[in-house]
């Protein structure tokens, strides 16, 4: 019993020393496993990465969104990019350059976000003081404490400068 069972080893472990890929007619590769994981040899593994670096994933990873303007949208297209290399459908290499351009992405959202709450040639608001009565606090700026505050710090353009 002990000759047979060392047989069967030998010849399991004989097994993984051979490349898995098959021809169309079912032949097996003769050439050695380079890769233990994939159990390809040079080549197949070769070949096999070329796929994967070819492969058309932007209907996957992107759906039907057309622009990456919040956060939900890369969000999607993370979690794609997770599944893909979790189902060994996209190489490491590819996954993390489209990681670190979501990352890029992620990090623009606020910039994005500051530069269209003002737009140009949008109206403005304007605020009209002139029947109010001058401050007493001396700066010639008529209109509540905190309009005045806010013009001092400008962060609201001066109605002096504006008007001259």
């Amino acid at each position: 019993m002990n000759s047979q069972s060392e047989t069967i080893t030998i010849n399991s472990n004989s097994v993984l020393l051979h490349c898995q890929q098959r021809t169309p007619s079912g032949r097996r590769c003769r050439l050695a496993v380079s890769d233990p994981d994939s159990g390809l040899c040079s080549k197949h593994f070769a070949d096999r990465q070329k796929e994967l670096d070819q492969a058309d994933l932007a209907p996957v990873l992107i759906g039907d969104v057309q622009e990456f303007r919040d956060a939900v949208a890369i969000n999607h297209s993370l979690g794609e990019l997770y599944k893909l290399q979790a189902r060994n459908k996209i190489t490491p290499r590819r996954a993390a350059v489209m990681a670190y351009t979501a990352s890029l992405l992620l990090r623009t959202l606020p910039a994005i976000a500051q530069g269209n709450s003002v737009k140009p040639g949008q109206e403005r608001i304007e605020l009209d003081f002139s029947d109010w009565s001058d401050p007493v606090d001396g700066s010639g700026i008529r209109g509540p404490a905190c309009y005045r505050r806010a013009v001092g710090a400008g962060r609201l353009p001066d109605p002096r400068k504006a008007s001259s």
